[in-house]
C-alpha cells in the first residue's frame, strides 16, 4: 500500500501557532522531542502494510522514514496537495487502487 501525508500547512502571522512555527510548516512543530509529522512517519515505517509514502509540503531531508519517501512541494491548498499526491502515487505505482 502507498500512503499520502499532507504537510503543507504554514500558519499566517496572525494565527496562534505562528509563534511556535515562525513561518515553518505546522507538521514540523516539535512534539515530545521530534517534529509532529515524524511521529506519523515512524508509525508508517513500522507498518507492514505500507510500502511507500508520498509527502506533500516538506523539503527532502526535513524528515526521515524507513520506507521510501517521495517529496512534493506544497501546491497551495489541501485539495491541490491531495490531487498531486494521488497523481504521484499512480505514477510510482500504476497498480495503485
Amino acid at each position: 500500500m502507498d500512503a499520502i501525508v499532507t504537510a503543507g500547512g504554514i500558519p499566517e502571522a496572525d494565527e496562534p501557532l505562528y509563534q511556535y512555527t515562525q513561518g515553518q510548516s505546522k507538521a514540523l512543530l516539535e512534539i515530545a522531542g521530534k517534529p509532529m509529522v515524524q511521529w506519523v512517519l515512524d508509525a508508517m515505517g513500522a507498518s507492514e502494510k505500507i510500502e511507500r509514502i508520498v509527502i506533500v509540503g516538506l523539503e527532502p531531508g526535513s524528515v526521515s522514514c524507513s520506507k521510501p519517501l517521495t517529496f512534493i512541494p506544497n501546491q497551495g491548498g489541501m485539495l491541490n496537495n491531495v490531487r498531486i499526491a494521488i497523481d504521484k502515487v499512480v505514477e510510482i505505482n500504476p497498480q495503485a487502487e
